[in-house]
């Protein structure tokens, strides 16, 4: 049987890619299967089949950021995948180099390592002269201006951002990614507490959404009102905020992802606060229930610190819950639990405690600057 050139192999995975670049689930697995069994008739080539594995890796990246929590653990392991690819880091070269880096720091940021994801994003940006395309370019510009924005580098991120939607916007395929923009420069904007700025962009995503024709448009929609409600929870409208988190749970294509958990926490939250607190309490059995079923430990420590709050205080349980949250450098998160902290303590007449958390606050914010000036 006459051998299959790579080079034709090679055009399938790029298709391939194309499709999980937009979320595009059941056509990626169909070009999977065809590039599996295209493989096994293929003329001998290592960088084809380190790009074939490489682009393995990244849909499986795909699918744990997409698939319900059920299905994610029926699949093979990212780190098994890793460990074939990190075998071969030696021999990459180019366009394949520019992959590896690049890819690597989608894994560390999936596991909420941002600083070693930008580290990674950065070897892959010395590569990114060996890719053609736009929207690849694109891409890396939207995955940086994430990885900045999850440590709290506003204005980096904004910057990544203009680039990734003034590339993505010249695409008719790729208006999705222009919705995960808006997104992003929303989350920006509610980070650096400019709400209306935030909902606006919130609120522009979610007009663009809804005319999306994609499997995926729904998961967005139930993303973006979870972050309108985020924004209507910090202007102190609670009970509206409610109101948005509900219409994102009820959206089954977000619910049943690791994205859903957030929504339950964030109910859990506006509940309690409140005094809503056999609503609360059921939001955080099931907010939990889902982080420990995929290992969540940023929202199991985050769902600790609420029930802490709210239900029964551990002083033990919301100080490793807080160690776990400043080894990942979440110093938002440190620092906006840790005055909700200091405001339970003061209440509770505990002053040595609240002047502990009151110093956790302020120092959670210095680190904020102090990460500026170190990347």
């Amino acid at each position: 049987m006459e051998k299959i050139l790579s080079s034709q192999v090679g055009i399938l995975i790029n298709d391939w890619y194309r499709f999980i670049r937009t979320f595009s689930v059941p056509d990626a697995e169909i070009l999977k299967e065809q590039v599996e069994r295209e493989i096994e008739n293929m003329e001998e080539d290592q960088d084809l089949l380190l790009y074939y594995q490489l682009m393995e890796f990244r849909h499986r990246l795909m699918l744990e950021s997409l698939e319900p929590i059920e299905m994610n653990q029926q699949r093979p392991t990212l780190p098994n995948l890793l460990k074939e690819i990190e075998n071969k880091q030696p021999h990459v070269k180019g366009t394949l180099d520019y992959y590896s880096n690049f890819f690597r720091g989608m894994h560390e940021f999936h596991h909420k390592n941002y600083v070693a994801a930008i580290n990674f994003y950065k070897i892959a940006e010395e590569h990114l002269k060996n890719v053609p395309d736009d929207i690849e370019r694109a891409e890396f510009h939207y995955k940086l201006a994430d990885a900045y924005y999850r440590i709290d580098q506003h204005f980096v991120s904004l910057n990544h951002l203009e680039k990734a939607k003034e590339m993505y916007s010249t695409s008719e395929f790729y208006k999705a990614k222009v919705v995960g923009c808006n997104i992003k420069f929303g989350a920006n904007m509610y980070d650096l507490y400019r709400l209306d700025e935030a909902e606006s962009y919130y609120r522009e995503a979610l007009s663009l959404a809804q005319k999306l024709k994609e499997d995926t448009a729904r998961r967005i929609i139930g993303v973006i009102h979870h972050n309108i409600g985020l924004v209507k929870k910090r202007a102190g409208k609670i009970e509206t905020a409610e109101n948005e988190f509900q219409n994102s749970i009820q959206i089954k294509e977000h619910a049943e992802t690791v994205s859903g958990i957030r929504t339950l926490y964030m109910l859990s939250w506006v509940f309690y606060e409140q005094d809503k607190k056999d609503k609360g309490n059921q939001y955080f059995i099931c907010g939990i229930n889902r982080a420990n079923l995929v290992d969540d430990q940023e929202y199991i420590a985050k769902l600790k610190i609420i029930y802490a709050l709210f239900e029964e205080y551990n002083q033990l349980e919301v100080k490793e819950s807080l160690g776990y949250l400043e080894s990942k450098l979440l110093w938002q998160d440190v620092a906006e639990l840790s005055e909700k902290l200091a405001d339970y303590h003061y209440q509770k007449g505990n002053f040595e405690l609240n002047r502990e958390y009151l110093k956790k606050t302020i120092k959670a914010q210095q680190q904020i600057l102090k990460m500026a000036e170190a990347l």
